[in-house]
């Protein structure tokens, strides 16, 4: 019975120390990969589409599609000023902070050059080299280089206006989750050197691209099959089933264009709140709904 007892202490320690091993190897990676530097890289240049349909496509482009100029960078007041709060769920502690994307000198991005700016859209690469965390450069990576020049120039366009947002901050928890892969995608994304075009207008391909980065998988997952939205609370509906097995079954792209525009389906309820209302043209959301229309069926039930 000693002996038992003594190969069963024996097998405990070595899974509590390969346990204590991983979760050290584990912690120091992922401080090893939070924000590491990259100034190394190319810098892709990139001169802002200040013309008036270079503004104007920069407008649609933030408002009406990527919802940046309302989502993470956007205070209460309605300008892209950022901001941060606390974080304290869980395991995971810290402060989740977003940039000021005004045109200030010293607090926003007034100090940045054209090129700098659009690869930490593109990339996920702040003005000195540093990886940005959080920041969705795996959607907006493949961003032409005509598009991202005109939000570059939206950019440009705003009021300057001054506030200083703390740096993003993680405890040891957060760091490897997000350095597994169990927050968002990877921020960090492979340095633009070759020419980026924007598809044909009107194609399956321009609604995938439009799919992508107007953050469509974020909640409806990389095979657009549905399922538990990010961060869902309990009882909170899934995302929708978006290929040609799921919801969209029977609808005709102009049932599609008003549910997207107006949150209204055929049968004339109503979608989620979650869900944004996309002020696009019908020929970009006809793109989109040709895309859908074109891509496998799959459930991820």
């Amino acid at each position: 019975m000693k002996n038992v007892l003594k190969w069963v202490a024996i097998i405990l320690g070595v899974l509590i120390g390969i346990i204590l091993i991983l979760g050290i190897g584990g912690a120091v990676y992922a401080s090893a990969q939070f924000k590491p530097d990259v100034s190394d890289r190319p810098l892709y240049e990139i001169s802002a589409d200040t013309s008036a349909e270079g503004l104007a496509r920069g407008t649609y482009l933030m408002e009406g599609i990527t919802d940046c100029a309302n989502a993470c960078h956007t205070n209460e007041g309605g300008q892209m000023i950022g901001g941060s709060e606390e974080i304290d769920e869980g395991p995971i502690s810290g402060v989740f902070a977003t940039p000021n994307l005004t045109p200030d000198e010293e607090t926003g991005l007034g100090s940045w050059t054209d090129a700098e700016i659009a690869r930490a859209i593109r990339e996920g690469v702040d003005k000195d080299g540093v990886a940005l965390e959080i920041m969705p450069s795996y959607h907006l990576n493949s961003l032409s280089d005509e598009d991202v020049a005109a939000i570059v120039a939206y950019l440009r366009n705003l009021e300057p206006m001054r506030n200083e947002v703390p740096e993003l901050q993680l405890n040891t928890v957060g760091k490897m989750m997000l350095a597994f892969g169990m927050i968002g995608g990877d921020a960090l994304q492979d340095p633009i050197t070759e020419p980026q075009e924007t598809p044909s207008e009107g194609t399956a391909a321009y609604g995938e691209y439009l799919v992508k980065i107007g953050f469509c998988r974020e909640c409806h997952q990389d095979n657009m099959a549905g399922g538990p939205l990010p961060f869902a609370e309990p009882g909170d509906p899934p995302a929708a089933n978006l290929t040609p097995a799921g919801e969209l079954v029977g609808w005709s792209s102009e049932d599609f264009i008003r549910a997207a525009r107006e949150g209204v389906k055929p049968t004339g309820t109503a979608l989620n709140d979650g869900m944004p209302r996309y002020q696009m043209t019908d020929e970009d959301l006809e793109a989109i709904f040709t895309y859908l229309q074109s891509i496998p069926a799959a459930n991820n039930n």
